[in-house]
């Protein structure tokens, strides 16, 4: 199956979406050899934990492909603006778009709720994700720091128009 031809629709997910995301989680993050072993291990919230940062004010976007969930992010409103995070994609789906189609709608989704930026941290190295930000506006903000033991991350953001 050619996912480039397919459309993207980013949709919001839902508490009886958690399960999908669960397996996405799985699916997911034992490929991702970039980040450290904990981290990764981290990564792979339990249905219940999906659910409870649900109720905790994180909204949670993924694209969907003939039923099943192919990719996801999740954003979280905090007084400093839209923050986004653990965007996962099935490796079957790399390189299909899906990424810079859910940047666009991370971005759009700011500018509905009202903040006045989008900001996401990015592993230092990972050229993919560094390129995505910087085609959607994003800047780097301060210098690189550790969010986990030997994984070093550089903030970027954008101010939403």
């Amino acid at each position: 199956m050619s996912t480039k031809k397919e459309p993207h629709q980013v949709i919001e997910l839902t508490e009886d979406d958690a399960e999908s995301i669960e397996q996405l989680f799985k699916e997911v993050w034992p490929h991702a050899t970039e980040y450290p072993q904990d981290w990764r291990k981290k990564r792979m919230l339990s249905k219940e934990e999906i659910i409870d940062e649900m109720r905790q004010g994180y909204h949670y976007f993924g694209i969907k492909f003939e039923g099943k969930l192919a990719g996801l992010y999740k954003a979280l409103i905090t007084p400093e603006g839209c923050f986004g995070a653990h965007q996962s994609i099935n490796p079957k789906y790399w390189r299909s778009g899906m990424g810079g189609v859910m940047y666009m709608q991370f971005i759009e989704f700011a500018k509905k709720m009202g903040c006045k930026r989008n900001y996401c941290n990015i592993l230092i190295g990972q050229s993919a994700s560094e390129k995505l930000v910087t085609k959607f506006g994003f800047k780097k903000v301060g210098e690189p720091y550790e969010q986990a033991k030997g994984m070093l991350v550089q903030m970027y953001e954008r101010e939403v128009e």
